[in-house]
């Protein structure tokens, strides 16, 4: 006989009892006394310094601490370790295990949840990019990050009829764009999903200042500009983003769950950087193809960006700048300039044999 601790399955009460085995059952003495059979109670799975727990048909379930009752309970039900149990037992089998496991996430993490937040997303109605573009705008608006232009009203004609120039001939919605003067947002364009392009009157300063006049430098900067924020609204990579940032976070709860809010966090904030670095190559690309179709240069696009990584280059300190390379949403700027400048070869020869002469 052995001590043991039984629950009835009814309430939350600890019974001692003395527990034996005897004519096919397993008896239990002391201040519950009931006999179960053999053949309706089931061993659960054994852990090394944990009690051996049985349970019954009934609900109830009883505890056994005692390490030299496990085996003689185990041989008595004819327990057999589960396939899961004797993998844990072999080293090489756990290890294969591991191996698998990692790769299935690692899997998930690169191709399935890029692919799943594709195919969902595909199902959003249109009526969600009007949604999320107009209260994203209106929010900028309340919170004074966004305020009427100063350009003049020849400026900004002249910018209107830049955008209508670079506009595809078929857009999937309506677009417009927006002049404004965001002191507190800087030299910046911003895609809103609802068709909405925000063109900074700092960023149009920077264009004009590089030139000192509105040229066809200057708007050629500007419409590649244009054309790249309409490739964002046109591949749709707000809602795309959004859909795989869901994603994300659902794989990242599941995997951590409660563990540590950081932990569970840093991964899907990781994981929607590199997807926010693809979607701006990829309106790049749509920027260039955009420029040579309207007969439009991409090395001014490619002398901006070029511009804007120098101006952060001195504005940041060597370490820091390093750092948020890596932390950054928008690929880098030189890099992303080569590619531009790849698109016009000869131009960009051109260009570097004059810069040695």
């Amino acid at each position: 006989m052995s001590a043991a601790h039984y629950f009835d399955g009814h309430s939350a009460r600890l019974h001692v009892v003395q527990l034996s085995t005897g004519n096919g059952a397993i008896h239990l003495h002391g201040e519950a006394a009931r006999s179960y059979s053999l053949a309706g109670a089931r061993l659960a799975e054994p852990f090394a310094h944990s009690p051996a727990v049985l349970y019954f048909k009934d609900g109830s379930h009883v505890e056994v601490p005692d390490p030299a009752m496990h085996p003689m309970l185990m041989d008595v039900l004819g327990y057999r370790k589960s396939w899961v149990v004797r993998w844990q037992d072999n080293m090489a089998a756990s290890l294969a295990a591991l191996a698998l496991l990692l790769a299935l996430i690692a899997a998930t993490w690169f191709w399935g949840l890029p692919a799943a937040a594709e195919r969902l997303s595909r199902h959003v109605p249109p009526s969600a990019d009007h949604a999320i573009g107009s209260n994203a705008l209106a929010l900028l608006e309340r919170q004074g990050f966004i305020k009427p232009s100063r350009l003049s009203e020849d400026r900004q004609a002249d910018l209107q009829a830049l955008f209508q120039r670079v506009q595809p001939p078929g857009s999937r919605i309506p677009l417009r764009l927006r002049l404004a003067d965001t002191p507190l947002l800087g030299p910046n364009a911003l895609a809103f999903p609802d068709g909405t392009i925000v063109l900074t009157d700092q960023l149009v300063g920077v264009a004009i200042e590089k030139q000192s006049v509105f040229d066809a430098h200057a708007a050629a900067m500007l419409a590649g500009v244009l054309a790249h924020e309409i490739g964002h609204i046109e591949m749709r990579h707000s809602v795309r983003s959004m859909t795989r940032a869901s994603l994300t976070a659902a794989l990242s709860a599941t995997l951590f769950g409660d563990f540590s809010a950081v932990a569970a966090g840093m991964p899907a904030l990781l994981g929607n950087m590199k997807y926010s670095r693809e979607m701006e190559l990829a309106a790049d690309d749509y920027a260039a193809a955009t420029l040579k179709r309207r007969g439009i240069s991409t090395l001014p696009l490619a002398d901006l960006f070029d511009d804007v990584e120098e101006a952060t280059e001195e504005a940041m300190p060597a370490m820091f700048r390093q750092a948020m390379t890596y932390a950054s949403t928008h690929p880098d700027g030189h890099a992303r300039s080569r590619r531009l400048r790849a698109t016009e070869p000869e131009k960009a020869e051109q260009t570097d044999q004059e810069a040695e002469h």
